[in-house]
């Protein structure tokens, strides 16, 4: 149910199926009134001509010759069509020939009024009638027919399979045609994804397409936002590459004061200390405002050829250890998130395992349910107890190796900015493994 189309052809079928009832229901209802008064109708013009038939009898009694009668089937046997006169009394003072049997109870209705009443299977229609006889005396009468309802029932059958059929097959035709115009009509909301995904993937800068009224304010400010995201990106570079610079020139004249043989060592040194921390400081902040963080629309990147380019620059540092470097990331694995960020990330937790590894560094990563995970594993000898400590800014494992913790801390920082995690544990080589987990 998550696509909009799904949506609105659910929605749409639903309606049309509630409208289908309602209309199927009225529709059978007006045939089936329709057919019950086609039904009286034809019954009275029965009862007329059955009157007009009928002629004086013993003891002033109404009759009708049989020779008269107006339809063939009053002379058949379960015909399905029968009639008969009641006196006053309620008694039968005639029948047509076909009709044999108990008789079903009928009322009698006032003079020159009709009744149709169904009982049991069969139509019941029983007219009041006055007849002046050789007397005189005017004589009260009712004349009834009994017609077997199977052919109306027949009917009725017949016309709801035509009914249904009719409208099912209509509904289908439809939902068809329901179905196509709803692909037309959000065929345009299609092609605005498509060029999205193509944007994330790098396929193109941005949304160029001519659309609709209704989304132009959507693509406009879409292309806004990653033309301001980029710019603000790149200003923030520019800025702090300017920084940068201009720092380096004041550290360099510091430093060298520092290093100047007619001071006295203990000034040295005491210059020599918050030059370092200066150093450091600068480089870990610049490092940390240049990080890119999560971005939405950001084009995957491979993540073994970063690693493989991390650890071709390695392998020259520290050739010195002959250490075995071991790249088992798979070559179609993709990150989500800035170049730069995953350059810097990789970098400083290669550079740190190998400055501890005795002799190998491995780097592995895979994709799961929750993200992608990228393992880096050495042989050294391990992190400390409580190794969560390293992750804050200025802390390091030991004096001995050059730096001051800032390559985790700006490791945790990037994984943070990209609403990721990051775990320090044990290897199996036997030393240190930095588990970052990065989202899709």
């Amino acid at each position: 149910m998550n696509s909009f189309r799904v949506r609105l052809l659910l929605v749409g079928s639903l309606v049309l199926a509630v409208f289908l009832l309602i209309s199927a229901a009225g529709i059978d209802q007006a045939f089936v009134q329709s057919a019950l008064q086609s039904q009286r109708d034809r019954m009275q013009g029965l009862v007329y001509a059955l009157i007009g038939a009928a002629e004086p009898g013993p003891a002033d009694n109404l009759t009708i010759n049989p020779d008269a009668l107006p339809d063939p089937r009053f002379k058949h046997v379960q015909s399905g069509l029968e009639a008969v006169i009641f006196d006053q009394r309620g008694d039968a003072i005639w029948r047509s020939p076909n009709l044999a049997g108990a008789l079903p109870p009928i009322q009698a209705p006032p003079v020159g009024s009709a009744l149709l009443r169904e009982q049991g299977g069969s139509f019941i229609y029983s007219f009041g009638i006055r007849w002046l006889g050789e007397s005189n005396h005017p004589r009260r009468f009712t004349l009834a027919l009994i017609e077997n309802r199977s052919a109306y029932n027949a009917q009725i059958q017949a016309f709801r399979r035509t009914l249904w059929t009719d409208l099912v097959a209509s509904g289908a035709a439809l939902i068809l045609v329901q179905f196509f115009l709803l692909r037309w009509g959000v065929a345009p909301l299609r092609r605005l994804a498509g060029e999205i995904r193509e944007i994330e993937a790098g396929e193109r800068a941005n949304i160029t397409s001519h659309y609709p009224s209704e989304l132009q304010p959507v693509t406009e400010n879409l292309n806004a936002m990653i033309r301001s995201e980029r710019q603000q990106l790149q200003r923030y570079r520019n800025a702090l590459g300017d920084l940068a610079h201009s720092l380096k020139t004041p550290l360099a004249v510091l430093r060298g004061v520092a290093e100047d043989p007619a001071l006295p060592v203990p000034w040295r040194q005491q210059l020599n200390d918050p030059l370092d921390r200066m150093q450091d400081i600068a480089e870990h902040q610049l490092r940390r405002a240049a990080t890119a963080g999560r971005r939405i629309l950001a084009e995957p990147m491979a993540l073994a050829p970063l690693a493989n380019k991390v650890i071709a620059a390695l392998a020259k540092v520290h050739r010195d250890k002959n250490l075995r470097f071991a790249n088992e990331v798979p070559p179609k694995l993709r990150a989500r998130a800035d170049a730069g960020d995953l350059y810097e990330m990789l970098g400083n937790l290669l550079d740190n395992a190998a400055k501890w590894a005795r002799g190998e560094v491995r780097i592995c990563a895979q994709a799961g349910a929750g993200g992608i995970t990228i393992e880096i594993e050495d042989d050294g000898p391990g992190f400390p107890p409580q190794p969560e400590v390293l992750l804050e800014r200025g802390v390091r494992a030991d004096s001995r190796v050059p730096g001051q913790g800032i390559g985790l801390a700006t490791v945790a920082d990037i994984v943070r900015l990209n609403d990721g995690r990051i775990e320090l544990g044990a290897s199996t080589l036997g030393g240190a493994r930095v588990r970052v987990l990065l989202p899709r």
